[in-house]
């Protein structure tokens, strides 16, 4: 069977509309925000490298600095600039808080057939990782609810497919992440005896 090719949204779309998903779910606005990609640009990027001017600073210039930053992420979101800078996209969507950060990355992987699966290391990361797994299958079995309800799955379900794919992305991803985090201690064990 062939692969039905079909135009995607450019990657900005995607990574704009979980943006503003966030600026009206909760209470950060585009200064906070602004300034917190400009504080993760400019320590991920080289100097040498930076294509976009965000600034910071203290006192009177770290308003100018606020008021800048604000501007230049507003331009992106309305289209007046056209492109998002390839290098300012990185600080861009690790700059979304969660669960923003991660549906954006879910959604961007999505786009290849691939899914964004945390890299395991972190202390503490085996618990957290079952703590994911359980919360993750938890949300799928919520979203699975509505689809549910009448016992089977029918074309009537189409509103709710979008939030089961995504909530069985998240538990694949979490399974992926155990599984790594599984071999890397068994690995590392297995060398150190």
């Amino acid at each position: 069977m062939k692969e039905i090719l079909q135009f995607l949204p450019p990657r900005q779309s995607v990574i704009f509309a979980h943006t503003r998903r966030m600026l009206d779910a909760t209470a950060m606005n585009y200064t906070s925000f602004a300034m917190n990609v400009a504080e993760r640009y400019l320590a991920m990027t080289a100097a040498d490298v930076r294509q976009v001017k965000l600034r910071t600073g203290e006192g009177a210039d770290l308003i100018r600095a606020m008021e800048n930053n604000a501007q230049i992420l507003r331009r992106y979101m309305d289209g007046t600039v056209k492109a998002l800078p390839a290098d300012l996209e990185d600080a861009w969507v690790l700059s979304l808080p969660m669960p923003y950060r991660s549906d954006c990355e879910r959604d961007l992987a999505r786009r290849r057939g691939m899914l964004a699966v945390p890299i395991p290391g972190s202390a503490g990361f085996e618990l957290a990782s079952v703590a994911k797994l359980v919360g993750e299958y938890g949300n799928l079995l919520q979203a699975l609810a509505p689809a549910l309800a009448d016992g089977r799955f029918g074309p009537d379900d189409l509103p709710h497919k979008r939030q089961v794919d995504a909530a069985g992305d998240d538990v694949i991803a979490a399974v992926i992440g155990l599984r790594r985090e599984l071999d890397r201690a068994v690995h590392s064990r297995a060398q150190e005896e």
